[in-house]
């Protein structure tokens, strides 16, 4: 029955973002600090998770997805009422701090679970779900992400096509710039290619776009009535820091990896973070290369494989932050072991570019003794 309700976590994630705001004070903390803390702790005690699924009833699993869009709309709800209502007081502790903590418990929440379970939304074949991805999106700023992903991501991983691959030597303050601005720029560029295959325009009221600027517009307004200008500019923060810290967390996932345009995906082609806590509380996106290989296999499916390994992904997006201790200690070793032992031989010659490019040693043609990682 664990395999069945592990998932729930998510929610409870959620519901403790929920808990900080009603309880005010230093708890607004809790939806961020709480969380990180708790996930980095249980990984580190719990250790790899390599275990298979193995569900006599779905549906249990799945309810978790659909509880999550409504408790996400719950959030924004209670945080526009904390920002109506104000913080309190506590000694020593300023009301910055309050706003500081609620903004980014909010922020990452939105990150962390919301976009792991959207994704496996955006993933399915029926209308509902995929309708559920587009207003989760919206609390990230971002209700159509789906068209870059499933349309770009997807084809072109691993290659200078995707803007969701990072460079090699790239950081993650300029990543998550770029990835952003590619995910808006490639999802209007194919939604306006459909609308105009159908002789629409892109504000033709089929349009997605419409649509998102109309959810956004609804978030952002119910804000200003809820906490006048205060409420609007500190919900446009957050979901401004919400869609950044997506992106520190997709940072992580294909780091410098190189696939040859056109050749299949291998699992060699993206790191898995097969951790306890990360697996369940990212709904399994963290095994990602099987996902790589069937984009419509549940999430209750996918299994680690022999796919090149990272840490726990929250122990990831934490050491990204720190560019140096970043490609010192957790990229560079491993990047090196995959030049050397899973590259092909076209891939390894992109690999020597890349690494000149970023100033890194041409690991490809140093001795090819076994490097641990």
């Amino acid at each position: 029955m664990l395999d069945h309700v592990r998932y729930y976590i998510a929610n409870f994630y959620v519901m403790l973002g929920i808990a900080g705001l009603l309880l005010g004070g230093q708890w607004v903390w809790l939806g961020s600090l709480g969380v990180l803390v708790a996930v980095l702790i249980g990984d580190m005690i719990l250790g790899e998770d390599t275990n298979i699924r193995n569900l006599k009833y779905p549906w249990i699993a799945d309810l978790a997805l659909y509880l999550h869009v409504p408790l996400t709309i719950v959030l924004y709800g209670v945080f526009a009422w904390r920002l109506q209502i104000g913080f309190g007081s506590l000694p020593n502790l300023s009301e910055l701090v309050l706003y500081g903590g609620s903004i980014l418990s909010v922020a990452l929440l939105s990150a962390f679970p919301n976009l792991p379970i959207l994704h496996e939304l955006m993933h399915r074949r029926h209308w509902f779900p995929r309708a559920l991805n587009s207003i989760g999106g919206t609390f990230f700023g971002d209700p159509n992400s789906d068209i870059a992903h499933i349309h770009v991501h997807h084809v072109h991983v691993g290659t200078p096509k995707d803007s969701d691959t990072p460079y090699r030597g790239e950081t993650v303050y300029h990543f998550v710039f770029r990835a952003t601005w590619g995910r808006y720029k490639e999802g209007f560029k194919i939604e306006r290619e459909r609308l105009r295959r159908k002789g629409h325009s892109i504000w033709h009221w089929s349009s997605r776009i419409l649509w998102a600027v109309l959810m956004l517009a609804t978030v952002i307004g119910y804000f200003y009535w809820m906490a006048g200008l205060t409420g609007l500019v500190v919900v446009i923060i957050t979901l401004f820091i919400a869609k950044l810290t997506i992106e520190a967390f997709n940072y992580t996932q294909h780091y410098g990896l190189i696939r040859i345009e056109g050749k299949p995906f291998e699992s060699r082609h993206t790191w898995e973070h097969d951790t306890f806590f990360v697996r369940a509380g990212a709904v399994e996106i963290t095994t990602h290369s099987d996902h790589h290989k069937d984009p419509y296999m549940p999430f209750y499916e996918l299994k680690p494989s022999d796919a090149p390994k990272m840490p726990s992904i929250v122990l990831c997006f934490l050491a990204s932050l720190i560019p140096s201790f970043w490609f010192k200690k957790i990229v560079i070793p491993r990047i090196k072991y995959w030049d050397q032992h899973l590259a092909s031989p076209e891939e390894r010659i992109m690999a020597s570019k890349a690494n000149r490019r970023a100033g890194w040693p041409d690991f490809a043609q140093e001795n090819m003794e076994k490097y641990s990682v």
